[in-house]
């Protein structure tokens, strides 16, 4: 049932893994959806170790520095950790400290600056930081200082670009789009107070292609999944205000074999996800226009997971040939929705789980595939019985 209302992956990824003697192999297969063509391959990650020298824990930082991998701060069993481990094989780690001089903390970031590690603001159970603090070799910490030009903040990120320390967004007990930068990790400027991307916390920020960028993220209202990069911390552009991967918050992102990465995060409806996606930047943006790439785009997929009906919302520019499809998680094409001409608007059509022929489909990942122009966007859903 299509219903118009009035108005105006790169991949993804998922694993299975089977455990033998403590080692994990996870087989993967890395859905691609470029232009019309739809393709498979497959990667393999290896387990470095099951049990590495640092307790369980999450909301800590890592960076690499000085040929070695460092595991800073986060939170175990309730307990703020404030503790620095290193590996140079991510296999042996061993503790620097058992006790920064930095306070117990998650929700700060890490950076390798100046032959230095920097650990920046961040949250402990007195409340939001915005201390800023530095060492050489892990174990001995110094504070640059107790108080940054920048409020108190958590789920903030930092980079280090043109020979500066960034700090970009975050929350503290506002939701912030303010953009600020130091040479030294004491004095900080205020590039911009209102940065073009909106005010956000838990984001990601890389430096790629001689920019910063920052992708997706959330606010009070919603999830995201735009992107942004700006070459001087104050004038911002948006690359894509709804890229092919789901809206989300808590992600990580890296730069890798000239690429942008994002690897999962947290989309919403107790989900979280463990896809990876990637882009080449500019580049592969402008290949498919921009116009194109912002023209259209699914609004919405709900509920998800869904056990019986399905409401995908979507959005076009102006009268275009569409086809809205379902795959399933190996690439067949399981039932089409919709493929036909249509006006600009807001179109809403149902899926009710079922097949081509009606049949009922099996309990799993799907995936829905919007065409418009020989270009495609992508949302992932889950069917439940």
């Amino acid at each position: 049932m299509i219903e118009k209302r009035r108005g105006c992956m790169v991949g993804n990824l998922w694993y299975k893994s089977k455990f033998s003697k403590g080692i994990i192999i996870c087989f993967v297969m890395f859905l691609h959806f470029r232009i019309t063509s739809l393709y498979a391959q497959c990667m393999t990650w290896i387990q470095a170790t099951d049990s590495a020298g640092w307790s369980r824990r999450d909301g800590h930082t890592s960076v690499v520095f000085d040929n070695k991998i460092w595991v800073l701060g986060g939170e175990d069993s309730n307990t703020g950790r404030n503790d620095v481990w290193y590996s140079i094989d991510g296999i042996n780690w061993t503790q620097a400290t058992s006790s920064a001089g930095w306070s117990a903390r998650i929700g700060h970031t890490s950076v390798s600056f100046d032959n230095k590690m920097w650990v920046l603001g961040g949250g402990d159970p007195s409340g939001r930081k915005n201390d800023v603090w530095n060492s050489t070799y892990g174990m001995n910490w110094f504070c640059a200082t107790p108080a940054a030009g920048w409020s108190q903040r958590t789920g903030h990120k930092s980079v280090v670009f043109d020979n500066k320390i960034w700090v970009l967004g975050g929350y503290d007990e506002n939701y912030r789009n303010d953009v600020w930068y130091s040479t030294d990790g004491i004095n900080w400027t205020q590039a911009t107070a209102s940065a073009g991307w909106s005010a956000r916390y838990s984001h990601t920020s890389v430096v790629f292609d001689n920019k910063m960028w920052v992708i997706g993220g959330g606010d009070y209202n919603e999830l995201k999944n735009d992107v942004w990069y700006s070459s001087d911390g104050v004038n911002w552009f948006c690359a894509t205000s709804s890229a092919e991967w789901q809206s989300r918050v808590g992600q990580t992102s890296v730069v890798f074999n000239n690429k942008m990465w994002a690897l999962g995060g947290y989309v919403g409806n107790g989900i979280s996800e463990n896809d990876v996606w990637f882009s080449t930047g500019l580049n592969d943006i402008e290949e498919r226009s921009s116009c194109e790439i912002e023209s259209f785009v699914i609004k919405s997929v709900h509920p998800n997971p869904f056990s019986r009906d399905i409401l995908i919302a979507y959005k076009l520019p102006g009268t275009t040939a569409v086809k809205l499809s379902i795959y399933d998680c190996v690439g067949n094409e399981v039932k089409v929705l919709t493929n036909e001409m249509q006006e600009a608007g807001l179109y809403d059509v149902k899926w009710n789980g079922r097949g081509a022929s009606k049949q009922t489909l099996p309990i799993g990942i799907y995936f829905v595939h919007l065409s418009v122009n020989g270009f495609s966007k992508i949302k992932k859903i889950i069917l439940i019985r």
